[in-house]
């Protein structure tokens, strides 16, 4: 029988709760039909995939083997992408309680900054480049969440086997009482880089995997330093290595380092080797404090995929999809975006109103996100941890030279996470009249968040789950087809929200917003009077303008078709 860890993790700044078995009907002999979703990993991207589907009004059981959250902060970092998308979910006012936001860094070498890294802010960013809170913070939010949402969640609950036919798969599960089966008719592998269920379909990556390894130590010190993550290169209590500072929420600190290669990973982990560490990078930058290690962790960096996300009917999601290299927080922040990805279009395959190849569009669009990071994050990698002689002497002549300087240090960027544009999706159509926008955000592309004006918030504040049609301006017949369209949708169960930016008469689940300064049509490049549609994962799905002859309704049933 499965016996998870029940006594709860030891944390100075957080208070971890153990969630229990709860007896699930199938072992009471109450087999059911199958249940529609069963998402397996209750981390960052199982819950965000489940809630999301709860949105979408699809019934979902979370599969977790533990009894509580993931121990130590683990994933840090969200991206600005990845803070919209948790404002979807429905939580980011809980994450910024205690989060820390950031948006400069610095890398260092012989004591000189040979690169400073600056992300973009303007007035219509609602997020910051980067907002810091621990892990485990945010999965106990997610979980409130998810199970405020009606997802159900098993803990303690560990998937040992899985077998599927052209309708259901079939799942073996390990608990405290003993062993169940189970079936659903889509089952989602969120459970990370050591995925049980990647192992059991002898599923394998694709890509790059570097030998250096690195140990992560968090420490609580009080320490009054500006956020943001610092790089040095070669420091000298650690010859010839990097090492990586990042300040977390509620007082603890990282040091993310390279480890020697003749240590072992038994020697690594040594406490008083670590805490030796520690004290010579303090020492190092000039910091004179009592500190205590909090968690530590080794890992090693690692750029693969797999090369299709979709397995008849089980779907990979987050890690258990890809491994990513910590550096320019991409794991978590692609994990994420898989998920948002993922979420809409199951919903719609589970209600009957799409063909389950729209999956297709899922697998092609994620796993060139996932190859083209894995190109970006091996550069980066290569350039912090050099794996051969050559990309040594490389490294050695860009620091040298970055010391003084100024136009070379751009091949010391970390090249952080950013959305992915989806130009050249299946899903995505390029409209005739898209030349005549004079910039805005593509076809395939992320929204463009923009500040309204007075008392309306930010333009995101007004999206649904589902699709958000814009509209801008225009004739009143021309807004009146547009309405036509939405509310033929609405009426077969399509989740459709119209924004209406100008004047003009609305109705059931659409809004009106006021842009008399122009400043969104303006952000959206719109040469008059136009229309963006966007997706239920608010990428650009296609825009026109009032010239062309594109249907709200054709789009929509023509994409949720076209695969079939």
């Amino acid at each position: 029988m499965h016996k998870p860890q029940t006594i709860p993790f030891v944390s100075s700044y957080f208070k971890y709760k153990v969630y229990p078995f709860e007896r699930p009907k199938e072992m009471d002999g109450n087999q059911q039909a199958g249940h529609p979703v069963i998402v397996i990993g209750a981390g960052p991207i199982g819950l965000v995939l489940a809630i999301r589907l709860r949105q979408h009004g699809v019934p979902c059981v979370l599969i977790e083997a533990e009894a509580q959250v993931s121990g130590g902060s683990r994933a840090v970092a969200l991206s600005r992408r990845s803070m919209e998308i948790i404002e979807q979910v429905g939580v980011a006012p809980r994450f910024l309680e205690h989060a820390i936001t950031w948006r400069e860094g610095r890398s260092y070498y012989r004591n000189a900054v040979v690169h400073h890294l600056q992300m973009p802010f303007d007035p219509d960013d609602k997020y910051e480049p980067m907002t810091n809170l621990q892990q485990c913070m945010m999965e106990e939010i997610l979980v409130d969440q998810a199970l405020d949402s009606g997802v159900e969640l098993r803990f303690q609950t560990k998937l040992t086997d899985l077998k599927q036919d052209g309708e259901h798969v079939c799942l073996t599960l390990d608990t405290p009482e003993g062993s169940y089966e189970t079936k659903a008719s889509w089952v989602v592998a969120c459970d990370g880089a050591r995925s049980t269920v990647r192992k059991l379909m002898n599923l394998r990556y694709e890509g790059e995997s570097f030998e250096s390894r690195f140990l992560i130590a968090d420490f609580k010190i009080d320490l009054d330093a500006p956020v943001g993550r610092r790089c040095y290169f070669e420091p000298p209590w650690l010859p010839g290595q990097t090492a990586l500072v990042h300040k977390t929420p509620l007082g603890v600190w990282r040091l993310d380092y390279q480890l020697p290669e003749e240590l072992s990973d038994e020697e690594a982990l040594d406490p008083a080797r670590i805490a030796r560490d520690i004290q010579a990078h303090l020492d190092y930058i000039g910091i004179d404090a009592p500190w205590k290690i909090e968690w530590t962790s080794l890992y090693k960096p690692n750029a693969m995929t797999l090369g299709n996300y979709c397995h008849g009917r089980v779907l990979f999601c987050g890690d258990a999809a890809h491994l990513l290299p910590v550096f320019g927080v991409r794991g978590m922040n692609t994990g994420v975006q898989d998920s948002i990805n993922l979420a809409w279009k199951l919903a719609a395959i589970v209600k009957k109103q799409a063909s389950a190849s729209l999956l297709e569009s899922y697998s092609h669009e994620r796993v060139a996100d996932a190859r083209q990071i894995c190109v970006e994050a091996s550069r980066s990698t290569r350039m912090v941890a050099p794996p051969t002689f050559g990309y040594r002497v490389l490294q050695q002549a860009v620091l040298s030279l970055a010391i003084d300087k100024e136009w070379v240090r751009g091949l010391l960027h970390w090249r952080t996470s950013h959305p992915i544009d989806y130009a050249d999706s299946a899903i995505t159509y390029l409209d005739p009249t898209d030349g005549m926008f004079e910039g805005g955000p593509p076809p395939g592309a992320p929204p463009r968040n923009v500040g309204l004006d007075a008392g309306q918030g930010f333009l995101l504040d007004h999206t649904g789950a589902g699709f958000t049609v814009l509209v801008f301006g225009g004739h009143p017949d021309f807004i009146h087809t547009v309405q036509q369209d939405v509310n033929d949708l609405v009426s077969r169960g399509v989740e459709v929200r119209m924004i209406q930016l100008g004047r003009g008469n609305v109705s059931g689940n659409n809004i009106r917003l006021s842009d008399e300064s122009g400043r969104l049509a303006a952000a959206y490049g719109c040469p008059g009077p136009a229309v963006y549609l966007l997706r239920p994962d608010q990428h650009v799905l296609s825009r026109w303008t009032d010239s062309s002859e594109s249907r709200v309704r054709d789009l929509i049933l023509r994409m949720l078709d076209l695969l079939a």
